[in-house]
């Protein structure tokens, strides 16, 4: 049987397999080399960021060594100032305050009016220098004390203190218009702050009515007060307070299963924590509060609204002289005139404008004494930001830095301020002043904190070693 023409045999051949094969594992092969490459290149930038990032941190932290170095010489400079009354009339604490909180930045710019002796020592520093990458510092006072730890009801526990507690608080109620002058005057700080927080809110919300269509929408209906009494029961032991709105608020921690602290904040961010402020109620406020104790309320820095905290019975006029003084007027080109120490301000309200008589501002000043909270012409509470940039990688450290005052040793009216009974050492050499020296018995006066008037000097304020008491890195 013959076969058709087109009739063509199956070849039984493979040559062609071993091509396909080898193409198609150069195919693969390829691919796992590119996965494998780019694997390769991720890690090593992801290694690469990480290395910038910790050397970003290290600049950062170096920027926060930096300001403490600065507070250490402040430190030793306030201390000297104290002891050397010849030396604090000759400089000026705003002066030394400025100086501390001027802003440092690396590598430091090199302007083009420079001399060639300012772009050499500049050169020199950059060299000498283990930094890395670019450092930005900044240092500020904390003065506010819209602190809600002040909030707290301490527990009394000498009966002396317990017994003027209660003639302090009789004496609130002896008015019969709690909206006169004299109530308004008789106010504790922790109710003044109460209330300042209060007020701050209720501003705040005014303000947002005004501008915020979401506010309106979403928080039109809080109540500030209840706001403010939800801080007093977080920051308060329990049971400390009786409130009727308590019940409710302690209501709101269950539902969220929250537990209240009942105790002081320690951290800012501890707002977010509160079961009734939403958190755009706390972002709106956050940065008008401190939780750390200020301790000086820095009087070259308040604003009228601290001012009226301190003195709520000043007007208007009172209050636009008091910054016109401090601050200069530009309108009839009157130079500012910082107060450089307490006698100078109080001069300015008892005795200038007649804010108070003398005898109120010294009520008011051991008021807030009382609270933690000493007049002053100097912080105390220091806010450092430092930034560190290397590469792309940028870390920003914030950290909050305490000047601690040293306790003052507690003196009776018997004893001087080394805590030796003056009337046992008359009475062991009585006629040991019979014959003495005027001059020497008016410097053994001065010595034991009295002047020849017999009041008592001024305790000398003395600062410790600064410590860091919070830190954030971002």
């Amino acid at each position: 049987m013959k076969s058709p023409k087109n009739y063509c045999p199956i070849r039984s051949d493979e040559s062609g397999m071993a091509l396909l094969m080898v193409i198609s594992s150069i195919a693969l092969l390829t691919y796992l080399l590119a996965d494998f490459t780019f694997e390769t290149k991720v890690n090593q930038i992801k290694a690469y960021n990480a290395q910038d990032r910790i050397q970003a941190r290290l600049t950062a932290e170096a920027g926060i060594h930096f300001s403490m170095g600065k507070l250490r010489i402040y430190q030793e400079a306030r201390n000297k100032m104290e002891q050397n009354e010849n030396v604090k009339n000759m400089l000026k604490p705003s002066v030394l305050d400025n100086v501390l909180t001027q802003p440092f930045i690396f590598p430091i710019p090199v302007g083009e009016d420079m001399s060639i002796i300012q772009k050499s020592a500049i050169d020199t520093f950059a060299k000498g220098t283990a930094l890395k990458g670019e450092l930005n510092v900044t240092m500020s006072k904390i003065s506010g004390f819209l602190n809600p730890n002040n909030l707290r009801i301490v527990p009394v526990t000498d009966p002396s203190q317990e017994e003027e507690e209660n003639r302090n608080q009789n004496s609130q109620f002896q008015s019969n218009n709690p909206d006169d002058d004299q109530a308004q005057q008789n106010k504790t700080p922790l109710e003044v702050t109460e209330d300042k927080i209060l007020q701050m809110l209720k501003d705040v919300f005014e303000r947002e009515r005004e501008t915020s269509d979401y506010f309106n929408t979403n928080y039109s209906n809080l109540d500030p007060e209840i706001l403010v009494k939800e801080l007093k029961y977080y920051v308060n032991n329990k049971g400390a307070i009786d409130d009727p709105m308590f019940p409710e608020i302690e209501s709101k921690y269950e539902q969220a299963e929250l537990t209240p602290k009942h105790a002081p904040m320690s951290s800012i961010d501890e707002f977010y924590l509160l079961a009734g402020w939403p958190e755009y109620i706390v972002n709106l406020v956050i940065d008008r509060f401190t939780v750390h104790e200020v301790g000086y309320i820095a009087l070259n820095e308040i604003n009228e609204n601290t001012l009226r905290l301190i003195f709520p019975t000043v007007t208007e006029l009172q209050s636009e002289e008091f910054f016109k003084y401090r601050d200069g007027d530009p309108e009839i080109q009157e130079e500012p005139k910082p107060f450089q120490s307490v006698e100078d301000f109080k001069n300015l309200v008892v005795n200038t404008l007649g804010i108070v008589s003398a005898t109120k501002f010294d009520e008011r000043q051991a008021e807030f004494k009382a609270a933690n909270l000493n007049f002053g012409v100097a912080g105390k509470l220091y806010k450092v930001e430092s930034i560190g940039r290397y590469n792309t990688a940028e870390v920003k450290i914030t950290a909050y830095i305490d000047l601690p005052v040293k306790p003052q040793p507690k003196t009776t009216p018997g004893q001087n301020q080394n805590g030796q009974n003056q009337n046992q050492n008359q009475n062991q050499n009585p006629n040991a002043n019979q014959n003495s020296n005027p001059n020497l018995n008016n410097n053994q006066n001065s010595q034991n904190g009295s002047n020849q008037s017999g009041k008592p000097q001024e305790s000398k304020t003395e600062f410790m070693v600064p410590r860091i008491i919070e830190i954030r890195v971002d």
